[in-house]
C-alpha cells in the first residue's frame, strides 16, 4: 500500500468520525424529533463498512461506487420531478426552477445571472459521473471527478450556507470516499471486462510464443 493511499484511508477515517459524531449529536441532541437521519445513517454505515473491509472484501468497493451513483442520479431524477412535486415529502426540489434558486443560494458568491449555467454544469456532471462510477467505466478518472465536484460543493456550502448544511448532504464525507476509490480497483466493472479482453489475447500469445522457443517434442527413445 502506498503510503499517499494509507494518508487518504486515514483522512477518509477522521472524516467519517466527525460525520458520525453530527449525525449522532444532530439526531439524538439538538434534534430529537424527527431523530437519526436515516438516509445519512445508511450513507456513513457503507462508507464505514468500505473503509474497515476494502482489503479484505473487494465487493466494499462496488458498494461505495453504488452509493456514490445512485446519490448523484437520484439528485438529478429530483431535480426533473422524477420523485414528486415540489413539498412533497422526502423531495429536495421537484423541479428545475427550485434547483437553480438552490444553486443561486450554494453559489452565494458569485454573480446570481451565473445560476441557470452553474445549475446544468452541476446537472451535467453529476449525471456524467453518476453513470460512469455505477458502471465502472474508467473508475479512477469518474472517482476523481467525483472528488473534485464534491469538494466544490462542500467549500460552496461552507461559504454561502450555514457551516452544518455539508453534513447534511454527506458532502466531505462522500468527497473522502470517492478520493479513497480512486485508488483501489473494483469488481463487476467495465474497466475489470476491457482488462480481462485486453489480458486473454496476451496470454494466448505469450503461450505460443514459449511453445516456439521450447522447439518440436523430442521423440522417445526406441528400445535397443
Amino acid at each position: 500500500m502506498t503510503l499517499r493511499r494509507i494518508r487518504v484511508i486515514w483522512l477518509l477515517r477522521v472524516v467519517l468520525a466527525a460525520q458520525a459524531g453530527w449525525l449522532a449529536l444532530n439526531g439524538l441532541v439538538l434534534h430529537h424529533r424527527p431523530g437519526l437521519d436515516p438516509l445519512g445513517a445508511v450513507i456513513a454505515g457503507c462508507i464505514a463498512v468500505f473503509t474497515v473491509g476494502y482489503r479484505r472484501w473487494a465487493w466494499t468497493t462496488v458498494l461505495v461506487r453504488v452509493v456514490m451513483a445512485l446519490d448523484f442520479l437520484l439528485a438529478v431524477a429530483d431535480r426533473f420531478g422524477l420523485l414528486g412535486r415540489p413539498g412533497t415529502a422526502g423531495v429536495s426540489w421537484g423541479d428545475f426552477t427550485h434547483f437553480v434558486t438552490y444553486t443561486r443560494s450554494v453559489a452565494g458568491f458569485a454573480p446570481v445571472s451565473w445560476g441557470p449555467t452553474l445549475a446544468v454544469a452541476a446537472t451535467v456532471a453529476e449525471l456524467s459521473i453518476g453513470v460512469a462510477l455505477l458502471l465502472g467505466a474508467r473508475l479512477r478518472l469518474a472517482a476523481l471527478a467525483a472528488a473534485a465536484l464534491l469538494a466544490v460543493y462542500g467549500i460552496s456550502m461552507s461559504i454561502s450556507l450555514p457551516p452544518a448544511q455539508q453534513f447534511h448532504y454527506n458532502v466531505f464525507l462522500l468527497c473522502a470516499a470517492m478520493l479513497a476509490l480512486s485508488f483501489l480497483e473494483s469488481p463487476l466493472s467495465i474497466d475489470r471486462l476491457f482488462q480481462r479482453s485486453q489480458l486473454g489475447p496476451a496470454l494466448r500469445g505469450d503461450q505460443r510464443s514459449a511453445a516456439m522457443m521450447a522447439g518440436p517434442p523430442s521423440e522417445p527413445m526406441s528400445p535397443r
